[in-house]
């Protein structure tokens, strides 16, 4: 399957299709932002170690995979023209500035309100494209409109967390509460639920399925609700996350989608679908035990989204847009089928630290568990960076 002609300079291959550029500036955070976070995580600076994970994790890594794939499909879903590339490469730049700001802030703090500006510009300008295709498109556009809303979610979740860094004698703590909660479940968790349920199906040659046109809005809410109770009513968050992973089951049943099956591309996106449902169950537990049994699990229910839905899906899509899109064959090969693997050691690895670390055993699993984050992104950008980069064929 071929997607595109390549460019004769590698330059102009490398700027010519969204996912290359913001596919890369992702990997490099995930990686850069993960080793700054272990030293940080053991006390060797005095920057606020919560603030610097949530907001580079969600604004300078996942948000820029997510430009990548978007910028790419948003036109290809609503059946108009490709994004020019003077818009993208604007909003690259912009998060190029964001990250190196950001970095800045490290040493010294008050520059992370500049990084939040220039992330805060980004998103602007994205919803604005997106929003103009919306209106202009001719064909079916409820997913669109919620992906518009998800990224307006995590606008306001970059606000959110500027307002957590204003100095004042209020109660900031609950800025950075809603702001993590907006960013994880609202944004970043919701987006990749509305894309993986529309791509997944659809590369699974599913047609059978009877779609419930009231799943999102149901979702949303949800996570909406998820959201203020995270901040003011904890006892209950299980019961919202058990609805929801009920949801999202017994909507997969309906899908049948086929796993196991012989294609690596297909089942771990599989993969990743089941983690939504099955970490949002798995959660609600958690957070029974969290809520009524006083142990606390350091964000479990939250890292089971972020790593074994969002990363796995986050390597499947990665991996096939790479392909797809630099001309090669949609297969895969053995050394890729262990990084799919290993994305679901990197999860299991995340999983022993919080059972570990709740009974004060942070050493040395914490860092193992940055470790394999970090081992996962190397890699896989060690196999695919020369078709990512520049368009080589995999041999």
């Amino acid at each position: 399957m071929k997607f595109t002609t390549q460019p004769q300079s590698k330059k102009e291959y490398f700027f010519s299709q969204p996912h290359q550029p913001f596919f890369t500036l992702g990997i490099a955070n995930a990686v850069i932002f993960m080793l700054l976070f272990i030293p940080i995580y053991h006390g060797l600076t005095k920057i606020d170690t919560l603030f610097f994970h949530a907001f580079s994790m969600i604004f300078l890594v996942f948000t820029n995979f997510f430009y990548g794939f978007l910028y790419t499909t948003f036109p290809r879903f609503s059946g108009t023209e490709p994004i020019a590339v003077r818009k993208y490469l604007f909003v690259f730049l912009l998060q190029i500035f964001a990250a190196i700001t950001f970095l800045v802030g490290v040493w010294w703090s008050i520059v992370w309100y500049v990084a939040a500006l220039f992330v805060a510009v980004g998103f602007a300008r994205t919803l604005h494209i997106f929003y103009d295709i919306y209106k202009h498109t001719l064909l079916p556009k409820r997913d669109q409109y919620w992906i518009i809303v998800a990224l307006g979610t995590g606008a306001i979740s970059n606000i959110l967390f500027v307002l957590s860094l204003i100095p004042c004698s209020c109660q900031s703590s609950i800025f950075f509460d809603m702001a993590v909660e907006f960013g994880v479940y609202l944004y970043m968790i919701f987006l990749a639920f509305v894309i993986g349920f529309r791509m997944v199906p659809f590369f699974s040659h599913i047609m059978a399925w009877k779609h419930n046109k009231l799943l999102h809005l149901e979702i949303f809410l949800l996570f909406l609700l998820h959201s203020f109770l995270a901040t003011s009513f904890k006892e209950a968050l299980f019961i919202v996350d058990l609805i929801a992973g009920g949801l999202i089951v017994r909507e997969l049943k309906n899908i049948q989608l086929p796993f196991p099956n012989r294609e690596p591309l297909l089942w771990i996106l599989h993969i990743s679908l089941f983690w939504l449902g099955g970490g949002l169950l798995l959660g609600a537990i958690i957070e029974a035990f969290e809520a009524f049994g006083g142990w606390y699990s350091l964000q479990l229910p939250l890292h089971l989204l972020v790593l074994g839905f969002l990363t796995t899906i986050l390597i499947g899509f990665g991996t096939r847009v790479t392909l797809g899109h630099s001309g090669n064959m949609l297969r895969v090969d053995k050394t890729t089928v262990w990084i799919f693997y290993f994305t679901q050691v990197v999860v299991l690895g995340r999983i022993i630290f919080s059972i570990l670390g709740s009974f004060g055993k942070i050493s040395p699993f914490f860092d193992i568990s940055a470790g394999l984050w970090i081992i996962l992104f190397i890699w896989w950008m060690t196999k695919y960076s020369k078709t990512l980069l520049f368009g080589a064929k995999v041999s």
